[in-house]
């Protein structure tokens, strides 16, 4: 039923447990699973003109990209523990056009993700990936709370 499942992570407790999940959905229907963490860009409106400012704008990115490959590496090891040897990508970009993209272009069956519980009213007046996902995903998303 589900041979390819996408699973977005962000390094929260929610997203540890949607990944849980998305093992034993894995296990029971022997899928192959993507570990999948989109990395948000910084603002583009830091003058970069001076090469300080450049210097650290560079070191955030590296560090965000270096948590990024921390997260998916304890996400890999737990999935690993439940039986389940997941592929891990990282790419740059607003979280909910990334993980409904790699949806599309990935052809997933299953995206398996956290909530991050902002309420119903906070939720619909801010919105959240998790809803924004559930919209516009070309696939079933079932969300872990």
């Amino acid at each position: 039923m589900y041979s390819k499942i996408l699973v977005p992570v962000d390094g929260s407790q929610r997203a540890a447990l949607a990944a849980a999940h998305a093992a034993q959905l894995a296990r029971h229907f022997r899928s192959q699973v993507v570990a999948f963490y989109v990395v948000q860009p910084l603002p583009g409106y830091v003058n970069t003109n001076d090469p300080r400012i450049e210097e650290v704008l560079q070191q955030i990115s590296a560090r965000l990209e270096k948590n990024a490959i921390e997260v998916l590496e304890q996400v890999k090891q737990e999935m690993l523990k439940n039986g389940v040897e997941p592929a891990t990508k990282f790419v740059w970009g607003h979280p909910a056009d990334e993980i409904c993209r790699e949806a599309h272009e990935g052809r997933y069956d299953l995206i398996v993700m956290g909530s991050r519980g902002l309420g119903e009213i906070r939720g619909f007046l801010m919105g959240s990936v998790s809803n924004r996902v559930v919209r516009h995903a070309p696939c079933p998303v079932l969300i872990v709370r």
